[in-house]
């Protein structure tokens, strides 16, 4: 496991100016042959927030939701959710995607999802500033904490670099698993307090902790902390936290240490 760890990194520190490179293609690659590239991206994330909101406005009417105003607290859970979700599903196939150069040359394959979730990072990060835009509108800016922002960033970041460890490898050698994890990713946003408030849980101890053992609820909560609820993260939520992305980060290095051999074939 130490090896692993240790191989991992290293591929990691030999190769940053690379996978800032490579994620910089990645970034346009999507869109690439669009007349308005990127800006399509942006698009997207308003129709789908628009939708959102027009849904929570006809189920629950114009109020709140967990104390503060139902538009702000969708958007703090949104923005932050369309990025991790893009991330899952992109992070996912990009060994698999990357199958063609690595059958014909030697690459380093570990640093492969740490670019595609670095290049989606880059493109969705002015998408933050629409949240900034929503919590000012409302009135909400003066409850801004900054520090806490930036760690929440850094969390949402980790994590996603920690999970696309395993998970990449995985879909990349299985079709059965990858479309389980297509299935889960389908169902995933609906249990995560997103468009929803711990209010329709409160009461059920079971459901909350059930709610909670997902890290990405972390970092969604950690959000509105942030831009409107305030207050230190909890510590042993944070504990909890930080142990799964080591246990993601651990076993994905095993998996992807053990499997780097054998992709050209299994592909």
């Amino acid at each position: 496991m130490l090896e692993a760890i240790r191989f991992y990194l290293k591929e990691h520190i030999e190769n940053k100016g690379l996978i800032l490179k490579l994620a910089a293609v990645s970034m346009n690659k999507q869109t690439l042959r669009t007349s308005i590239g990127v800006l399509w991206l942006y698009l997207h994330d308003f129709v789908y927030f628009s939708v959102f909101v027009m849904f929570r406005l006809l189920m629950s009417g114009n109020g709140e939701i967990d104390g503060m105003h139902n538009i702000v607290y969708l958007v703090t859970g949104t923005i932050p959710w369309f990025f991790m979700q893009e991330a899952l599903n992109v992070g996912a196939t990009s060994i698999k995607s990357y199958r063609s150069i690595l059958k014909s040359i030697k690459f380093p394959i570990t640093i492969i999802p740490t670019v595609e979730v670095t290049g989606i990072f880059f493109k969705r990060i002015f998408t933050f500033l629409f949240m900034f835009g929503v919590c000012g509108y409302f009135g909400y800016m003066h409850c801004f904490h900054p520090i806490l922002f930036i760690y929440y960033v850094f969390c949402m970041l980790i994590l996603m670099y920690a999970i696309m460890v395993p998970i990449s490898a995985f879909v990349a050698v299985s079709s059965d698993f990858h479309q389980f994890y297509i299935v889960t990713l389908r169902v995933l946003m609906y249990t995560m307090p997103i468009i929803w408030g711990y209010k329709h849980i409160s009461g059920n101890h079971f459901l909350e902790v059930l709610v909670r053992v997902n890290p990405m609820v972390y970092v969604l909560n950690g959000f509105r902390n942030a831009f409107v609820l305030g207050g230190a993260p909890s510590l042993v939520y944070s504990i909890y936290f930080w142990l799964c992305v080591l246990v993601f980060f651990a076993f994905g290095s095993f998996i992807q240490f053990k499997l780097r051999k054998y992709y050209a074939d299994l592909m």
